[in-house]
């Protein structure tokens, strides 16, 4: 069928990869020294940082003092085959770690595992968690499956809870699944993609990954939720999609109506930060 051969196969991937590499280039790098040192430490809800796809712990540079001090912590999850191979070309051109690619599920893994170390190294019985983007997607992940006893709190900026539409990803699988050959399609395209991104096939509105999780919905009882969203993201499909029940949606618009944050500069936002912090203290 020459539908088969030619929708949504080999470019959708190519596609996907352009834009984790794009991300990495387009967020700033810092050299600065690494997060708090491993060691023994007392508090009572330390924050975990959690980084958006195609990017690393460096992406908490300049916000760790702000957010907790010797209480916060970020980590690097989710090295791909592909992002380790582009690890040095990447320092040598001035540009931060490429991290975030692999599966959900399995960074997933690892943020939990840093979760329960955390714990183990503060004495804390629960932790708040702060994550940017597709950061959100792998918290979650872990806490609706086995996680929530130890998350408090999880406030993710520029949320991506129904996945994104960027080069008109979302609209295609979701064609593809209309008649019946998305599966079919995603199979093929697993063995290319999974190796370099894996996740950024998963972010994709309507993918396998985000059709599965939304049944499941976006919210665990016991576990506080704030999105903090930008109407010009430009990177989620609909913000206000964003905005899911049971969860305290920030708009920044409703903040500053001037302002035009997309999901790039989220970070480098200072109403973002203020936000992010208000609501954490308020956990």
């Amino acid at each position: 069928m020459r539908l088969r051969e030619n929708v949504g196969r080999v470019p959708r991937g190519l596609v996907a990869l352009s834009i984790a590499i794009a991300i990495a280039i387009a967020i700033p790098f810092s050299a600065s020294a690494s997060p708090a040192a491993m060691s023994p430490m007392t508090c009572t809800t330390p924050t975990v940082l959690v980084h958006d796809l195609a990017s690393s712990q460096r992406e908490w540079d300049g916000w760790l003092d702000e957010v907790g001090g010797q209480c916060a912590f970020a980590f690097t999850y989710g090295e791909s085959a592909v992002s380790v191979q582009l690890q040095s070309v990447m320092q040598q051109v001035g540009l931060g770690q490429v991290a975030g690619l692999a599966r959900i599920e399995d960074s997933a893994v690892e943020f939990g595992a840093f979760v329960d170390s955390v714990r183990q190294r503060t004495g804390a019985e629960r932790v708040q968690v702060l994550a940017h983007g597709a950061g959100g997607l792998v918290a979650q992940h872990w806490i609706a499956h086995s996680g929530s006893q130890s998350v408090e709190t999880l406030v993710t900026v520029g949320p991506l809870w129904n996945g994104t539409d960027i080069a008109g990803l979302g609209t295609l699988a979701a064609f593809n699944r209309s008649i019946g050959i998305y599966d079919e399609l995603a199979a093929l395209e697993k063995p290319l993609l999974d190796p370099a991104c894996a996740a950024c096939g998963q972010i994709v509105a309507d993918s396998g990954y985000m059709f599965d999780a939304a049944r499941g919905g976006w919210t665990t009882p016991g576990v506080r939720y704030v999105n903090v969203i930008s109407l010009f993201d430009g990177l989620m499909t609909d913000p206000l999609s964003a905005a899911v029940p049971g969860s305290d949606n920030r708009i920044l618009q409703s903040l500053d109506g001037s302002d035009r944050t997309n999901h790039l500069q989220l970070m480098q936002n200072p109403l973002v930060r203020q936000v992010v912090l208000d609501s954490l203290s308020a956990g």
